[in-house]
Parts: C-alpha cells; structure tokens; sequence
C-alpha cells in the first residue's frame, strides 16, 4: 500500500483544488452528519427545571468547530447521562427534533440515541469496552482470556448489534427531508456496524468512518468468532472511506478484510477494497492537537497556578510521563527501565525526578485495577531501593487525578518526556509536550505509538518491551548536548503546528469531496 503525504493528496484533487477549498465546498453544499458514543456537549438539569450544557474539549468537537465557520453540524450520539436523558424527553414532549445547546449560535444541533440501560451496558462496557478495545491494543493475556460465553453472545446480540442499529435509524431520520444527501462521518469502534445498516437502508449515502484507535493484524482477529469479525468488517465496508491514524493500521484492515470477507477484492497498491459492486477507500489521517487552545491553557492562570508547588517535584533533571493508568501504556515498565538507569548510572541519584501525572481509568474493569495495584507496587519498590532519607529524595512520584492545565504547566519544564506506550492510536501527549515544552526536552518514544510514523526522527525510539534500551534511551537524552535537543525540539514544534487538529479534519473533507466529485462525474 502506498502511503501519501498531505502535500500529495492536495496536488492530486481531481479538480485541481487545494483541499481548503474542497473541504470548504463539500460543507458548504452538504449537511454534516456526525455520530459518535459520546457527543460534543453534555447536558445537566438545574433546580428551575432549565438545562446548561458544558461542552467538550475534544480534538473531534475543535475540529469540526474550526472548518464549519457558519455552518452548523448534526451530531447524533448516546445519551451517557441522566441530564441528557431528561434533556431528549424535554426536546420530545416540546417536539423538537434537534437540539441546539447553547442557542443559535452553536456549531452543533444534537439527536440523541436513547437505548435502555441494560442495552447500553451490553453494548458500551461488555462489548465496546473491554473485549473490542483489549483486543485492538493487543492487550489480551490469550491462554486465558478472552472467554466468548453466552454472556458475550448476548451483550454482542441485543447490545452492541442494537445500539448499532438505533444510531443508523437515527442517523436516516436525520437524513429525512434534506434537499442534498448529507455527509455521514461515523467515528470509533463503538459504531463498527453503522455503516453497512445505513447503507442497507440509504444506498446512496456518502459515509466515512474514522477509526481513532489501533488496528490489529488478522491472526489477533481470530479471538473473535467468525460472526462478530466479519459483521465488524461487513459493516465498516458499508461506508465509502474508512480512515485511520497510520499506513500500519490501514494496511492492517486491508488484510483483516481479504482474510475474512468473502468475495472481497483488495488492492494493496491504491488502498481499497471492492465488496459488492461498489469501491471503498481505505485511508490514513493522523490525528492531531488543536495548537491555539492547548497553548492558550498552557498559559492561563490555572496551569500557572500549579507553578506554586510543581516545582517542588522537580530536580536538577526531570523525567516525564502523563498517561491514563492502563496496561496499554506501558508504565511499568518505564518505571522498571529508570530502575536500570539508575542502577547503571548510579551519578544520577539525587540529581533526577521521575514524575508521573496519572488518571485512573475503568475502574470497573479488573485488569485495570490490578494494573494499577502493580503500578503502585513498582514504585514502591523503586523508591524504597533507592530513597536518600538524608536528602529527603525520592526517585519517582506518582501525581494521580485528572487536570488538563496541571498536565500542561508540568509538560513545559521536563528534560525528557517517556511516552513507550505498547501501542496507540496516535499517543497526542507526544504532540502536546513538543508544542509547550521550554527546555528543549527530549522525548523518547515508543515504535508502538501512532505518533511515531509522524514525530520519530526527532524523538529517541524505543521497543515497548526493551527496558534496557529504554535505560540507554533516558541516559542518551540526559547527556545530550544542548544545541542538539534544541534542534530536535525545533523540528518536533513545527511538526506540531504545521499538521493540527484542524488539518487532520480538513484532509478527510477533501478527500469525502474528491468522492462526490467523482460520482457526480459518472
């Protein structure tokens, strides 16, 4: 499969434009249609029966915000809260069929998609997460799990298949009586069947599928049964244009579809699949940070607030991590490989910090919770082996709970930023520390991230599972010369600014515009 750059997709427009214009065009003339699980706002209720409504701060929702200028989206998604629930009956019983959250001037009308309670567990917290997500991040331990019992065929049937199909009917009542077919973008793997219903139902719809996390090669695909693995790649090829975060992860669904759909034509030269008559377009869009709002909170008053004691945590050199506290990320053995650093440069004691700034993430699923456990006991561990009491220094700390601006004020003083996740979608604390960092920090990072592909000639790469090469990677970082991190940190930040949040959603525009042009040619 050939991989393109940005710079090729916009010379290759078929009409010649730059992809600002045709992304431009394609939403000036269509209605955009987005759904996700989660939607852009969320809705509470307040004592005087009234509702407020407290926006996302998500890539996704500053994407589509930025390109969409005066125009306005439809976004269907799930009703995740009691407010939003009270908020869909309210919109029913006054017969509103869109939602507009903060008044006419928001960027977003919202349906919601209210499955029963029981519906959406199967679905979200059975199905979703955590056997599609434990799977695409190859985080199985397979001799002993999964299990599919008919407990899973069940959240599969009446969950996941369900709540599916309510977004499509959703979705086609939202289609419903626009002069123009609409621009259907489906995002994630909660939503993997949507397309090819929509498609059952709408022929002619124009819908693109953004997948935001990894994709796994065929033989890891094996761990579901026949059915779900081929009803998720039936599904998706219902669409026109499947997108994910790199060349890998594109490539990786090609194969998955050529082992498992019958009758399906690959051709790994061009990136797509032929299913039934029709060509679908299998591409790559990195996803990236919206630079302007994660400066801007950078430098607010709220993250300089943290400068009052974040110092505090900081010593002559500083190691950072930010991560949500799950076996993905690989945390434990970052920690495990600055155990070998400073056993092997024992120069360093008293002169380093390792920060970790962590959210506990799905507590409710237990690998998560004795991931956690292992984290806390390696640093434990860690610390005990080599605390000063003297000096009153300790090698590692944990800083646990969810801050955005904490995250970015200590992002701009560490020396190196650790990000040796197993694999990710992208990995965009890769991006964010490269944006706002200001002592020329190193990052080292891993080969499994979605940012590699992007961000790895100016990073230090590490394997995932290599301790020791990480070890050398934290000690290369530490003693390389200033002129040399200043230019790496150059490179990255322009890297950074010249390839956001708002490119990202602009190339997918373009690309859905150069399908509508090539249709209307036919």
């Amino acid at each position: 499969m050939t991989v393109s750059t940005k710079d090729d997709k916009r010379a290759t427009t078929p009409n010649g434009l730059d992809s600002h214009d045709v992304a431009g065009q394609v939403v000036e003339e269509r209605q955009l249609l987005v759904a996700s699980n989660r939607g852009p706002v969320t809705f509470s209720q307040r004592a005087d029966g009234s509702f407020s409504a407290r926006q996302g701060s998500g890539g996704l929702v500053t994407a589509v915000s930025a390109v969409l200028q005066g125009q306005q989206a439809i976004w269907i998604a799930a009703a995740m809260t009691a407010g939003d629930r009270t908020r869909a009956a309210a919109a029913e019983e006054a017969g509103e069929t869109l939602i507009t959250p903060h008044g006419s001037g928001s960027r977003f009308k919202l349906r919601f998609v209210l499955p029963t309670t029981e519906a959406y567990n199967q679905y979200y917290n059975e199905i979703s997460n955590p056997l599609l997500w434990f799977l695409q991040h190859y985080l199985w331990d397979t001799p002993r799990s999964p299990d599919i019992t008919h407990k899973t065929w069940e959240a599969w049937r009446e969950g996941y298949v369900t709540v599916n199909r309510m977004f499509a009917e959703e979705i086609i009542r939202a289609c419903d009586g626009l002069d123009t077919e609409p621009v259907i973008m489906l995002q994630d793997y909660h939503l993997y069947l949507c397309g090819g219903m929509i498609r059952e139902m709408r022929p002619q719809a124009i819908i693109q599928h953004f997948i935001h996390i990894p994709w796994p090669d065929p033989d890891y695909w094996r761990l579901l049964p026949a059915e779900m693995r081929r009803a998720i790649c039936e599904g998706m090829l219902g669409c026109d244009i499947i997108g994910f975060q790199t060349p890998d992860h594109a490539r990786s669904f090609l194969y998955t579809c050529e082992a498992y759909v019958p009758d399906v034509g690959v051709s790994y030269g061009d990136g797509t699949v032929t299913w039934q008559g029709r060509t679908i377009k299998v591409a790559h869009y990195p996803i990236s940070i919206d630079t302007e709002a994660v400066r801007r909170t950078a430098h607010s008053q709220e993250a300089r607030a943290y400068e009052r004691y974040l110092p505090t945590y900081f010593n002559e050199f500083t190691i950072l991590r930010i991560d949500r506290a799950e076996p993905s990320k690989n945390i434990v053995r970052g920690f495990n490989a600055f155990d070998r650093f400073l056993e092997a440069h024992p120069e360093y004691k008293n002169r380093v910090n390792f920060i970790a700034v962590t959210q506990p993430s799905r507590m409710d699923v237990e690998e998560y919770r004795d991931y956690l456990d292992d984290m806390s006991a390696t640093v434990g561990r860690i610390n005990a082996k080599y605390a000063n009491v003297e000096t009153g220094w300790q090698p590692i700390t944990i800083i646990m709970g969810e801050s955005y601006p904490r995250v970015l004020a200590a992002m701009r003083w560490y020396d190196v930023l650790l990000v040796n996740s197993i694999i990710d979608g992208m990995n965009l604390v890769a991006k964010e520390g490269a944006l706002v960092n200001e002592r020329s920090g190193v990052i080292i990072l891993s080969e499994g991230a979605g940012a590699a592909l992007q961000l790895g000639e100016h990073c230090l790469m590490v394997s995932p599972a290599d301790v020791e090469g990480t070890a050398e990677a934290i000690h290369q970082a530490l003693t390389m010369p200033f002129s040399e991190r200043q230019r790496r940190g150059r490179a990255l930040r322009e890297l950074v600014e010249h390839e956001d949040v708002r490119e990202w959603f602009r190339d997918q525009l373009a690309d859905i515009g150069a399908l509508v042009q090539s249709r209307q040619s036919q």
